[in-house]
């Protein structure tokens, strides 16, 4: 993944964060994101943002722009965590390094 897709990438993820769809599940931000070195809620990502985007679309029921390159990557993945999202669960993500 490119430096300027990472970054509009966590942009969008943060984004959909904050819709109703996914705010209404109660999920805190530190079970996505470390805290900011300057204590914002929107840190470094704790888990893969391939793995997040995908989920994120299945719950908001928009288009996965990862999707691909995540089945690519490991296949079966992105289908996986799709339909945890239906199930409405919350799978183990992927931690990022």
């Amino acid at each position: 993944m490119n430096a300027d897709r990472d970054g509009s990438l966590e942009t969008k993820l943060r984004e959909w964060f904050e819709r109703p769809q996914i705010k209404q599940s109660g999920w805190a931000p530190r079970l996505f994101w470390k805290k900011a070195a300057d204590g914002s809620l929107y840190g470094p990502l704790r888990v893969d943002p391939l793995e997040l985007e995908v989920f994120f679309a299945a719950l908001l029921g928009e288009p996965s722009s990862c999707a691909d390159e995540l089945e690519s990557l490991r296949p079966q993945r992105a289908a996986f965590l799709a339909a945890n999202a239906r199930r409405h669960e919350l799978p183990l993500f992927t931690a990022t390094r």
